[in-house]
């Protein structure tokens, strides 16, 4: 999947438009009101507190897939499914207050303390971790494996919900989607690689907290 913006249709630029107007009571506003009742009925919460990554845990529906390391994932499989702090994002993203680089470190730290939930057992058996996102290349930097959506209705539709979550975070609502939005994409890790995080860390380092310093 390419990171560059790839332009809305017409219909959802219309639709950003539509809800981005009504003041305190337009669609974007009632969905950042919403959105953490919402994941709270999805049971979905942070990785630990102050968290980029939240997740929940879920039976995968889809077809019988097999990932780079060789684990198969069948339909029945438990998995965890990954949310972004969409709040978190977004003032970061619009502020530039953050330097970019220490969210990826901290995405990684967020995935040591779930590979440390995960190897304890107190999460039970789970196959592997999944998310959907316009951010999909930059997860390669953390271990996930990507695969570009299809240019097809499903994914559109992921698309269009997408670009509605980011606008009503985003300081200048749909204007910055409006732009266009990259194409989402799949991403995987298998619970066997996550858990290989935390081998790979010298003895008392995984979980040290990262520090967000501010750009120059």
């Amino acid at each position: 999947m390419s990171k560059a913006r790839e332009p809305l249709d017409r219909y959802s630029r219309v639709l950003l438009r539509l809800a981005d107007q009504g003041g305190r009571f337009r669609v974007l506003s009632l969905w950042q009101r919403l959105e953490p009742t919402v994941m709270r009925l999805w049971r979905v919460h942070p990785v630990r507190p102050d968290a980029l990554i939240q997740f929940g845990i879920s039976r995968y529906g889809g077809h019988t897939t097999r990932l780079a390391d060789g684990t198969l994932v069948r339909r029945g499989d438990r998995i965890l499914h990954l949310h972004l702090d969409n709040r978190y994002l977004a003032a970061v993203s619009t502020t530039g207050e953050v330097n970019p680089w220490a969210l990826v470190e901290l995405a990684r730290l967020d995935l040591d303390y779930l590979a440390a939930e995960v190897a304890s057992g107190r999460l039970g058996d789970v196959r592997a971790i999944r998310g959907v996102t316009m951010l999909s290349e930059a997860t390669r930097r953390v271990g996930f494996e990507v695969r570009p959506l299809p240019h097809n209705l499903r994914a559109a539709l992921i698309r269009h919900v997408l670009a509605l979550v980011l606008a009503s975070h985003h300081r200048t609502g749909a204007k910055d989607p409006d732009r266009g939005m990259p194409w989402p994409g799949e991403v995987w890790m298998s619970t066997q690689m996550l858990v290989m995080r935390l081998k790979s860390k010298p003895a008392g380092t995984a979980g040290q907290p990262v520090e967000l310093e501010s750009n120059p």
